[in-house]
C-alpha cells in the first residue's frame, strides 16, 4: 500500500515537471514568435520608409529641374529661383543625413513631404508670374513697335511735307528769276555832243555798255530787285573795285562764292523793262571781256565783247 502511494507521488511530480516544461516552451515559443514578428514589421517599416524617402528625393530632384527650366526667362525673378534651388538642395542634404542615420520619424517624413509640395506650388506660381510678365513685355513690345511705326510714318510724312515745301519754295524761287533777253555788250565812246558811238578798240572806248530787256514776270513781287554785275577781263580776272561796291555773293545750290563788280538795283513793277549799265574802269587792255548778271545767286544772263 505504501509502495503504491510512493509511485503515485512520483508520477505526479513527473507530470508537473512535464507541464512546467511545456509551459516554458510555450512561453519561449510565443516570445520568439513575437520577436520575429516585430523584426519583420520593422523591416517592412524600414523598407516603406526607404521607398518613401526615394520617392521624396525624386520629387525634390524634379522640382530642382523645374526651377532650372525657369532660370533666365526673367532677370527680375532669377534671384528668387536661385534661392528656391538652394533650399531644395539643403532639404535633400538633411534627408540624406536622416536616411543614413536610419531613424527618420513619421513627423520628419511628413515635414519633408510638405516642403516638397511647397516647392512644387512655388514653382507653379513662378511659372504663372513669368508668363504674365512675358505677356506684358510682349504687349509693351507690340505697343512700342506700333508707336515706332507711327512715329516713322509721321517722320516720313513730315520729311515728305518738308521736301514738298522745299520743292515748292524752289519752284517759287526759280519762278521769281528774270530771264534777261537781248543782252548785248559793246565798247562805247561818248562824243562831245553826248552821242554814244560803238568802238572796237580798247584804247578808244570810254566805257563798256551792258544792255538787256528783263521780260515780264508776275511771280517776282513788286519792289526793289537786286542784280549783280560781274565783268571778267581778258586775263580771266573779275574786275572788282571797292569804290564801285564790288563784293562777293553765294551761288545757289551750294556752288560757293563768286566775286561781282557792281550791284545794280531795279525798281520792279512786274512788266518788262529795258536796262543799260555802264562800266568804265580797267578796260583798256585788248581782248575779250565777259559779262555775267546774277540774281539771288543764279546766273540770269551773260554776254561778251572783244576789243582790239
Amino acid at each position: 500500500m505504501e509502495e503504491n502511494n510512493q509511485g503515485n507521488g512520483s508520477k505526479r511530480i513527473y507530470l508537473a515537471i512535464i507541464a512546467l516544461l511545456l509551459l516554458i516552451n510555450g512561453v519561449a515559443g510565443y516570445l520568439l514568435y513575437n520577436e520575429n514578428k516585430q523584426k519583420e514589421e520593422k523591416i517592412v517599416l524600414v523598407q516603406q520608409n526607404d521607398t518613401e524617402i526615394k520617392a521624396l528625393t525624386q520629387k525634390l530632384d524634379s522640382s530642382s529641374h523645374a526651377y532650372d527650366a525657369l532660370q533666365g526667362k526673367n532677370s527680375e525673378l532669377d534671384s528668387i529661383i536661385a534661392e528656391k534651388k538652394a533650399e531644395i538642395e539643403k532639404t535633400k542634404a538633411e534627408i540624406e543625413v536622416t536616411r543614413k542615420r536610419g531613424n527618420m520619424s513619421a513627423a520628419e517624413l511628413k515635414k519633408y513631404k510638405e516642403l516638397a509640395a511647397k516647392y512644387e506650388t512655388d514653382n507653379a506660381d513662378l511659372q504663372k508670374k513669368i508668363q504674365e510678365l512675358t505677356s506684358k513685355n510682349e504687349e509693351l513690345t507690340a505697343k512700342n513697335l506700333e508707336v515706332n511705326h507711327s512715329l516713322e510714318l509721321e517722320k516720313n510724312t513730315t520729311a515728305s511735307l518738308t521736301e514738298d515745301k522745299k520743292t515748292l519754295s524752289k519752284k517759287v524761287e526759280l519762278g521769281s528769276l528774270l530771264h534777261l533777253q537781248n543782252l548785248t555788250v559793246t565798247g562805247e565812246k561818248k562824243k562831245k555832243n553826248g552821242k554814244e558811238v560803238v568802238q572796237k578798240s580798247a584804247k578808244k572806248i570810254d566805257f563798256i555798255k551792258i544792255a538787256f530787256e528783263t521780260g515780264d514776270n508776275k511771280v517776282l513781287e513788286k519792289g526793289t530787285v537786286k542784280l549783280y554785275l560781274r565783268i571778267v577781263n581778258p586775263k580771266g580776272e573779275t574786275i572788282a573795285l571797292a569804290d564801285q561796291g564790288s563784293g562777293t555773293i553765294k551761288l545757289a545750290d551750294g556752288g560757293g562764292d563768286v566775286q561781282f563788280s557792281r550791284e545794280v538795283d531795279m525798281d520792279w513793277d512786274q512788266t518788262s523793262q529795258k536796262k543799260s549799265i555802264e562800266w568804265s574802269q580797267n578796260i583798256k587792255d585788248p581782248g575779250t571781256y565777259k559779262v555775267e548778271v546774277y540774281q539771288s545767286g543764279y546766273l540770269v544772263g551773260k554776254g561778251s565783247v572783244e576789243l582790239k
